[in-house]
């Protein structure tokens, strides 16, 4: 046979749930939370008591619900506004867990400035279209290793090759194959100076691609442990600054590894040039 329930559990139930409302109704107006949902609630109970009695005409009903109708859907919209809120915040550390960061994080416009990551750097070895500012802003570091015993790649176009004449077609700021051909002599006057500075004969090289790379590097001591590896993406016709990002070997092995043996195969790509002379040598490299 059934048992009924113990009228003082149930009574006692009830007594706990109408305290509990009675507490977080406190909370809520001390904290000025959902003040906007507690007047449309207490709006619609008044007028439709006074409905109800007859003191308020049908008028006034309807706009005091409209009025209601309309609290409601205001509070309905912050709420997905936050709902939106937090799945884009969920959406971001599940990205953060796949590996997945914002572009701030990782691009720069502004790479930070390379003397102090190659202040002590034995082994330097650089890829670009022309290089004349960076080998310019470079000049003295690149000075103070050559002395002390560092050995310094360099690999820029190959204005003979009709790689100036690439680079034109990809640019907005060149619009004759000499403007390139007049920086990459620049920059190898520049390294002309760089040649009595080193210990020996190839502690400073320099060879010519005979193409357009697409992304600049910077390796600093690429196969040490802690080597790094600064990659500049080239754009095409714009005037903007390149995107860079920075590579660890002990943090991006993977991708430290692809664009270290890009470098490679660019070297080996290219034709050797003489810096101390200004003549070209047959050794080294391929066209």
């Amino acid at each position: 046979m059934p048992t009924s329930p113990d009228p003082r559990i149930d009574s006692h139930s009830k007594a706990t749930t109408v305290s509990s409302g009675a507490s977080r109704l406190g909370q809520d107006l001390r904290q000025g939370r959902n003040l906007d949902l507690y007047i449309a609630v207490t709006v619609a109970v008044v007028t439709a008591a006074l409905g109800v009695l007859g003191v308020v005409d049908s008028s006034i009903l309807a706009a005091s619900t409209l009025a209601v109708l309309a609290v409601m859907a205001i509070s309905g919209l912050a709420t997905r506004h936050e709902v939106d809120g937090v799945r884009t915040a969920l959406n971001r550390i599940a990205a953060s867990e796949t590996g997945e960061v914002a572009a701030e994080r990782f691009l720069s416009s502004h790479p930070p400035a390379v003397d102090t990551e190659i202040a002590t750097a034995t082994d330097i070895a650089i890829v670009g279209i022309t290089l004349t500012r960076t080998v310019r802003d470079m000049l003295p570091v690149l000075d103070r290793r050559l002395r002390a015993g560092a050995r310094v790649r360099v690999v820029l176009i190959d204005t003979d090759s009709g790689a100036n004449a690439e680079a034109v077609a990809r640019s907005k700021k060149a619009d004759t194959p000499e403007f390139y051909r007049n920086r990459v002599s620049a920059t190898l006057d520049l390294l002309r100076v760089l040649a009595s500075s080193g210990s020996s004969e190839s502690a400073l090289q320099i060879r010519l691609l005979p193409f357009v790379p697409t992304f600049g590097l910077l390796l600093v001591d690429a196969d040490d442990v802690h080597g790094r590896i600064r990659v500049a993406m080239y754009q095409h016709r714009t005037l903007e600054p390149n995107p860079t990002f920075g590579l660890r070997a002990d943090r991006d092995a993977w991708w430290y590894g692809l664009f270290k043996g890009q470098f490679e195969t660019m070297w080996e790509s290219a034709r050797e040039r003489e810096p101390g002379t200004g003549g070209h040598a047959a050794r080294g490299g391929s066209n």
